[in-house]
């Protein structure tokens, strides 16, 4: 009897864990193109695109978690970011910070 209860126990344990669908992150610069929130603000974005490697055309929304991050990102300002995704959920964004150009001498 505890082997079958091992068993299934194992195995809803399985099914579980599967269900959460592949987990994805992404380091890169990324230039912000627009900033915008919906109706309620209870969710604020932004829709950018990594100047190294896509085009304006490229841009993607990515979910800003937090509104004080949101409120300090400036559109048309280029930043060093890491965003994620799960599934098939939205990307998500999970740091940010300005890209520091050094003067020439």
């Amino acid at each position: 009897m505890n082997k079958n209860l091992i068993f299934i126990l194992l195995f809803v344990l399985l099914i579980l864990t599967s269900c959460g669908g592949p987990y994805t992150s992404t380091t890169s610069d990324l230039k912000i193109m627009e900033k915008g929130h919906s109706d309620n603000y209870k969710e604020y974005w932004i829709k950018a695109y990594d100047p190294n490697n896509d085009t304006e055309e490229d841009a993607f929304k990515i979910v800003v978690n937090e509104e004080m991050a949101w409120n300090l990102i400036e559109e048309n300002k280029e930043y060093f970011t890491t965003y994620s995704k799960e599934g098939n959920h939205p990307w998500i964004l999970d740091q940010i910070e300005h890209i520091k150009i050094e003067p020439q001498k």
